[in-house]
């Protein structure tokens, strides 16, 4: 999961946020803007070193989703 955080605190505008945020939290209802959840799309591109597609990108909705999404894309490759 600390993978997961980090992409999630690199993209958030204020770094104490991450620390309100349970991992399950929806972002959208915790506050996430959308500005915040495009660096959040990008920075998880730039990690996995590929393109999001669009499923992926709709699911990106807590840590824990983002920490699935990591896993996944470790299980495939």
């Amino acid at each position: 999961m600390n993978t997961a955080r980090r992409l999630v605190g690199a993209s958030l505008d204020s770094a104490t946020f991450l620390n309100r945020l349970a991992d399950d939290d929806d972002f959208a209802t915790a506050g996430v803007n959308s500005g915040e959840l495009i660096k959040l799309a990008l920075g998880c591109e730039d990690f996995l070193g590929r393109a999001l597609d669009d499923e992926e990108l709709a699911n990106l909705t807590s840590i824990s989703a983002v920490d699935e999404l990591i896993a996944a894309s470790r299980r495939v490759g």
